[in-house]
């Protein structure tokens, strides 16, 4: 059965000693699975000719500012050799945009040879600014980058979401709310306690600081020497260029927009997907022990940074996770 530091046990109440089981094996897995990714990440340094560093990020986590503390105090632990090409293993949803190019800045300071941004999978949003900080981004046949609209942060949900989908529901809100019989009062209260107001009335704003971040990252690296319309362009492109946030921007639409990109063959593709294998199947298997608080107890799982030798990842925190199954257990008790 799992254990808490402490050395309690937690019991769910409704769950079968398979069940409990189950749990413990899960957790296990996942555990096992970190120190599987640090020694994937030798045969990525070997293959590639580069320092690996990682930057995983799961589905619920995102760059935000403390990551820069994070990255600060890893590379202050660990002895890297600056003097050869540094690579950083990249999979993220986005975040903070001022994050991701205060990290981007660091890390270009870091490497005195060239900056690689390996993209397993996907890198979207604000980890696109952070791939774009990079000499070349080398990609597997699936990856995918995305645009880099601002992003707010909901106020009710601490999630981050497109400034330009908030600016074109709160049209179609407005005009609901003329044409609704409900009292208008209680509607607009309702609405515009969950929008960052202020930060959509700098709309405009905010479009041209994220690009400002994005032509400087750019033309410290990728673009370095090369025209300023050139570097103007291709940041217009990556933060007005598409309709909906979530684009996929596939290989030879980045190759387009002017990005410096790699496809990755042979052994350089065999151990960067199986250092991804790895990574993904440790973000399923927490997704699993997570179901019971995200669908039924409805708790938002706590996120913090796994420090391995080769990186950091951003996941649920697994010994949080048994916290609060140990409290939802109390309280069925109690009840």
């Amino acid at each position: 059965m799992t254990k808490l530091k402490n050395g309690e046990v937690p019991m769910d109440l409704d769950s079968t000693s398979e069940e409990a089981e189950k749990e413990e094996s899960q957790v296990a897995e996942a555990q096992f699975l970190l120190s599987e990714i640090d020694e994937a990440a030798k045969n990525v340094e070997k293959v590639l000719g580069c320092q690996l560093i990682i930057l995983a990020f799961h589905d619920f986590a995102g760059i935000e500012r403390n990551v820069v503390d994070d990255f600060e105090f890893y590379i202050m632990e660990r002895n890297l050799n600056t003097d050869s090409d540094i690579c950083i293993l990249l999979h993220t949803f986005g975040g903070n945009a001022d994050a991701a190019y205060h990290l981007g800045i660091r890390i270009q300071n870091l490497a005195k040879k060239q900056l690689i941004i390996v993209v397993p999978r996907l890198a979207k949003s604000a980890g696109t600014l952070l791939a774009c900080a990079g000499n070349k981004i080398y990609v597997t046949p699936i990856a995918e980058l995305g645009p880099v609209d601002p992003q707010v942060q909901l106020p009710s949900t601490g999630r981050y979401v497109s400034a330009k989908t908030i600016r074109d529901s709160l049209k179609q809100v407005i005009e609901a709310i003329e044409e609704s019989k409900t009292s208008k009062e209680q509607i607009v209260k309702v609405v515009f306690s969950s929008i960052p107001i202020a930060e959509m009335g700098h709309y405009e704003s905010l479009l041209n600081h994220v690009k400002s971040l994005l032509e400087e990252v750019l033309s410290r690296r990728m673009k370095q020497g090369k025209d300023k319309k050139e570097i103007s362009e291709i940041a217009e492109k990556l933060i007005k260029g598409f309709v909906y946030h979530g684009k996929a921007i596939h290989i030879e639409e980045a190759k387009n927009i002017g990005l410096e990109i790699e496809v990755l063959d042979g052994d350089k593709l065999k151990v960067v997907y199986d250092i991804y294998q790895k990574l993904k199947k440790l973000f399923d298997t927490l997704n699993e022990l997570l179901e019971p608080l995200i669908y039924v107890a409805e708790i938002p799982p706590p996120t913090r940074p796994y420090k391995i030798k080769h990186g950091l990842i951003y996941m649920p925190s697994i010994e949080d996770w048994l916290r609060m199954l140990s409290i939802i257990s109390e309280i069925k008790r109690s009840g």
